[in-house]
């Protein structure tokens, strides 16, 4: 089980530290609005990213196995939220001092936007594939 430590961390380094969607958002929230106010942000990426984890884990990756469309529909309901994003940024005016509908992303759509990121899906289960066994998931067996 130690010998997979070593790469079980470069793994999360790779995945933590090059720029993915969360990342550029919860940076631009930090830079318009402040650090205090991004937290909510920051706490619905990381609670969202541990919830799929967790599903994942739990058998959501053979729901997908089981049904590709389920995950051809994620794929495309993602990319097309980024587009999305991409067009709202690409449109805004940064000189029109109109603030009053400007405010953070919250808890709840960090963590909704988390589950439409696709840097996140492949995070979550391919570190699921990975760095994890079949026999380490079950408690029942004898050892």
């Amino acid at each position: 089980m130690h010998e997979m430590l070593g790469p079980l961390v470069l793994f999360a380094a790779a995945m933590c530290l090059t720029p993915g969607p969360n990342v550029v958002m919860v940076t631009a929230s930090a830079a318009n609005f402040g650090f205090r106010r991004a937290i909510p942000h920051m706490l619905g990426i990381t609670t969202g990213f541990g919830v799929m984890i967790v599903a994942a884990g739990f058998g959501l990756a053979g729901l997908f196995q089981a049904e590709p469309r389920l995950h051809a529909l994620l794929k495309y309901a993602g990319a097309t939220y980024l587009l999305y994003l991409a067009w709202r940024i690409a449109q805004a005016d940064a000189a029109s001092g109109d603030s009053t509908r400007a405010r953070p992303i919250n808890f709840v759509e960090a963590v909704l936007f988390t589950w439409v990121n696709p840097k996140g899906w492949v995070t979550a289960v391919g570190a699921l594939a990975a760095y994890t066994t079949l026999e380490a998931t079950c408690c029942c067996r004898p050892r």
